[in-house]
């Protein structure tokens, strides 16, 4: 299902429609500059695959840079993405958990801990924007991108001090995992000169292809050397901050 769906949003990246070109020669569209596109975003985000097992809904904050070319809809830029959440499905610490379910710290009392979803992802995107009108950088916007990904799960520990999760240590728990990430977004852009809201919003879908790197926990007394499918998708509003580049140099357009 996931193929088929990469296949179709790419042939709909790359395969101009004849209908929507011919639209755009019934009018003269206005002239864009160059220019620094930074969106920032805020996103709800549902886990699939593996990633639904470990961890449940999460939260995603991006910063994008995207630099458009002169009179384009193309855009190529970078994203970083911070990914957060409450509800952690597993528990890595059974073998440091007492007989009435709790940790003792290091000064023999007991600990108040708490486990979150932790990650990151960074990469390269490239863009397209389908216009309707003659503002050629507002209407359906296309985002594909290639990204690194990172998560891990955190331990909050407010009150008492817990060797057995630091150091060295952690590195069995922790369950830090990453690899190559691919991302496809389908969404609305506005974005005019002119005006002093830009903004765009739709849906976003991410594909992991993850392992541990940790190797080995301590809780399980195992190598985990599985390969991993680990899937995000959910919806995603920005707000965006663009500065032009025209002819006069002395002129900077925001």
């Amino acid at each position: 299902m996931i193929k088929r769906l990469i296949l179709v949003y790419i042939v709909l990246f790359f395969l101009p429609s004849s209908q929507l070109f011919s639209q755009e020669t019934k009018h003269e569209r206005k002239k864009e500059d160059a220019g620094l596109i930074t969106g920032f975003s805020y996103g709800y985000f549902m886990p699939g695959g593996d990633l639904s097992n470990r961890y449940g809904n999460n939260f995603k904050i991006d910063i994008a840079p995207v630099y458009y070319f002169y009179n384009s809809s193309f855009s190529i830029g970078l994203e970083l993405s911070y990914l957060f959440g409450s509800e952690v499905k597993i528990n890595p610490l059974p073998n440091l958990i007492s007989y009435d379910n709790q940790i003792i710290s290091i000064d023999k009392t007991f600990a108040t801990l708490s486990m979150d979803e932790r990650g990151y992802q960074a990469g390269i995107n490239i863009g397209k924007i389908i216009s309707f009108n003659d503002h050629i950088r507002s209407g359906l916007k296309l985002e594909l991108g290639v990204n690194v990904l990172r998560h891990w799960i955190h331990f909050q520990n407010d009150y008492s001090i817990l060797p057995q999760l630091e150091g060295e240590y952690l590195k069995g728990y922790d369950r830090l995992t990453g690899g190559i990430s691919m991302k496809e977004f389908i969404g609305y852009q506005y974005l005019k000169r002119e005006s002093r809201i830009n903004f765009y919003a739709g849906f976003e879908f991410i594909q992991g292809f993850t392992k541990s790197l940790r190797k080995y926990n301590y809780d399980q007394a195992a190598y985990d050397l599985n390969e991993r499918k680990d899937y995000l998708f959910g919806f995603k509003i920005g707000w965006i901050l663009p500065l032009y580049r025209v002819n006069n140099p002395e002129e900077i357009y925001y």
